[in-house]
């Protein structure tokens, strides 16, 4: 599913999106659903597809902003050895950007006061 979804990526999600038809985006994910479910015993929906692939990146891009964070608190010890990536998280990793992984730098101030307001009912 990995494969079949990033071979489709810059027309989905990367570069060409801006430039892709809506009808023709639902034509690529119908092509990765058809391509699953050709050799899948279980078949899957472009919901289920959708789903599983927002999962799968999840699921890398918190690996990886784990390892980020690890790396960043280090205090004079040995640097924390990176997550073993599988062929698919590497291929998932290779994709995504890198302000998503390890956030922005220096940040802005809003001017709002970074204290929490619970939540009180009108009466």
């Amino acid at each position: 599913m990995v494969d079949e979804i990033l071979k489709m990526e810059p027309q989905i999600f990367g570069s060409k999106v801006q430039h892709t038809p809506i009808a023709w985006k639902m034509e690529l994910w119908q092509t990765i659903v058809n391509r699953v479910n050709a050799v899948g015993h279980h078949p899957r929906t472009r919901d289920d597809i959708c789903k599983r692939w927002n999962d799968l990146r999840g699921k890398v891009r918190a690996m990886a902003s784990k390892h980020h964070i690890a790396v960043q608190n280090t205090g004079g010890g040995p640097p924390p050895t990176p997550p073993d990536y599988t062929d698919w998280e590497e291929k998932v990793l290779a994709i995504l950007h890198p302000k998503g992984l390890t956030g922005l730098t220096g940040g802005m101030d809003s001017g709002k006061s970074s204290t929490f307001t619970p939540y009180t009912p009108y009466l």
